[in-house]
């Protein structure tokens, strides 16, 4: 079996203020094979962004990483400088931030930006070849008429426009790794779906692995292999894209599910079922589950003791007490499976 490209282990990262400390991602643990997507989904405050950012080095104070392991081709990004960092941003890994606009420099044209990117990780690239690689790559996301448009400013751009053209600057240089966080919430819905066939077309044609993150389950189901569900800074659930939508095993996905707008082929229109409650304070986290004063089915020890996390199948675990051999049988949740932890 490879290598997987990415391991995340234990991570755990917080900011720190007069006030307290700021707990926003509480042990995360995944891994990521090359060419693979894997969607990490969950309201906002959740710890999918800081996990992303983890990922690229990109903590700054009052944060920091304070204990755990990412390892990317086995090298441990935790133990890195910042030097060490920047040469494999851009390089080995990329991202895509949520919105294009406030991303682009509205008094540099295309061109200027994405050259300089460019030129930055090629050392020694003549601007004549680093223009002929950002029309290419311009080219390669679907912007109409590339040698004309790379002339223009950000703001003669659609949204969907200049989030292509996010796209095209972080895959410029070839990375390994793209992660793109919240990369069609300022979108309507067309230019989202637009949006969500060219990371997939992509996907296939450069072979770069994906970690796609949004608070919107229907996007993940568009082209993720494997799932993350976060909640409270923790991982509530992970599975393929069939354990998470047809087999959920953990109530806050099961809510995030019930919170998703359907409707059958007759027209006929289902009622939306809430999630009740706010999230958790990350100042002061619940003792036990994060979820526990939110979940319909908690139980006493929900209240005190995080729930472990248990092994359903080869690649679906869920972190919840209503799956342990000691809890009453209550719908879905069958118990059995391997406690991991």
């Amino acid at each position: 079996m490879s290598k997987p490209l990415l391991e995340v282990k234990n991570v755990k990262t917080s900011f720190f203020s007069h006030l307290g400390e700021i707990q926003a991602v509480r042990g995360s643990s995944f891994m990521l094979n090359q060419g693979d997507v894997l969607g990490i989904v969950g309201e906002s405050g959740s710890g999918k962004s800081v996990t992303a950012l983890s990922v690229m080095g990109l903590i700054d104070e009052p944060g920091r990483i304070k204990e755990g392991e990412i390892l990317f081709d086995g090298e441990d990004l935790v133990k890195k400088s910042q030097s060490e960092l920047s040469e494999l941003r851009g390089n080995e890994i990329s991202m895509i931030f949520q919105d294009p606009m406030t991303s682009l420099n509205p008094v540099y044209s295309i061109e200027n930006q994405m050259v300089e990117v460019i030129r930055r990780h090629n050392k020694g690239m003549s601007k004549k070849l680093a223009v002929a690689r950002a029309v290419e790559m311009l080219t390669l996301v679907g912007i109409p008429e590339p040698e004309k448009r790379i002339k223009s400013y950000p703001h003669e751009f659609s949204g969907g426009m200049r989030q292509r053209v996010m796209i095209a600057t972080a895959l410029s240089c070839g990375p390994r790794l793209l992660i793109a966080d919240e990369p069609t919430t300022a979108l309507d819905v067309t230019i989202q779906a637009q949006i969500l066939d060219l990371m997939n077309d992509l996907k296939e044609r450069v072979n770069a692995s994906i970690i796609l993150i949004t608070h919107d389950l229907g996007v993940i189901a568009e082209i993720c292999d494997h799932i993350i569900v976060m909640y409270g800074g923790i991982i509530m659930e992970k599975g393929t894209e069939k354990d998470i939508f047809y087999n959920p095993k953990n109530p806050y996905t099961v809510g995030l599910h019930q919170s998703i707008p359907k409707g059958d082929i007759s027209g006929d229109k289902k009622r939306l079922v809430p999630i009740e409650g706010s999230p958790p304070d990350l100042m002061h986290p619940p003792k036990g589950c994060p979820f526990s004063p939110r979940c319909p089915h908690a139980m006493k020890v929900c209240l005190e003791k995080p729930a472990p996390m248990i092994r359903l199948n080869e690649t679906h675990t869920s972190a919840c007490w209503l799956l342990h051999e000691g809890a009453p049988v209550v719908g879905q949740y069958k118990k059995g499976g391997e406690i991991l932890e």
